[in-house]
């Protein structure tokens, strides 16, 4: 069975899907000539002959289709667009099995002074609980810990500058001897190498006894 069209109704005179194709066919042009002649797509032109305003392009586009029609058929392009103004707006409240569907309302976000209280309250709970994090960890775990060389080394030199990064205010050793820790954590130590394998131990320890320790292996030649 074939389906009916649902089209626009019209309002206060003639439809602007059977103004259209009335007007088309008054000169004797087919939807495939038209669109030659516009350079708009036939599923363009069938959906205006058809009232099927959604599947035109965007907004911005239509004026622009509007106008090359009125060119090609003669008529007033600001009658096309008064005619289509027209349907949309009769569309806006339309009947539906018995029951009046209302067009739906632009819903704006409204900045208030509670929205923002609200927004302030949980982006101070949210860094709170960062720094409470930041806190727990810094409590319950070892100190950071970073020491340049990275890794075992082979080297001819006869010492070696250690250098490092760790947490401010720790006791920081080198080969169990204490070195200055910066306020920012970094640190550097010289340590004099012999000939063979040089074990370098350094060890990070907070105020609450968490230690971290790094040890490497330095042979020189």
């Amino acid at each position: 069975m074939k389906s009916e069209n649902k089209k626009n109704p019209p309002v206060g005179g003639q439809a602007l899907s059977e103004f259209l194709k009335e007007k088309r066919q008054g000169k004797n042009l087919s939807l495939d000539k038209l669109s030659d002649l516009t350079k708009i797509q036939v599923y363009h032109l069938e959906a205006l002959e058809a009232g099927q305003f959604e599947k035109l392009p965007p907004l911005v586009y239509r004026a622009g289709i509007f106008k090359r029609l009125a060119k090609f058929l003669d008529v007033d392009k600001n009658e096309i667009i008064r005619m289509y103004k027209q349907e949309v707006q009769a569309v806006e409240i339309s009947s539906y099995n018995g029951n009046i569907i209302k067009p739906k309302q632009n819903s704006y976000f409204v900045l208030t002074q509670r929205k923002l209280a609200i927004f302030l309250g949980i982006l101070f709970l949210i860094l709170l609980s960062a720094y409470l994090f930041y806190q727990f960890k810094f409590l319950v775990g070892p100190p950071n810990l970073a020491v340049d060389p990275k890794e075992d080394m082979v080297t001819q030199q006869e010492s070696l500058m250690v250098r490092g990064k760790t947490d401010s205010g720790v006791d920081l050793t080198v080969n169990g001897e204490n070195v200055y820790v910066a306020s920012d954590g970094g640190f550097s130590r010289e340590v004099q190498l012999t000939s063979g394998i040089n074990v370098i131990e350094v060890e990070a320890v907070n105020n609450f006894g968490k230690s971290a320790k790094i040890v490497r292996q330095i042979f020189r030649e």
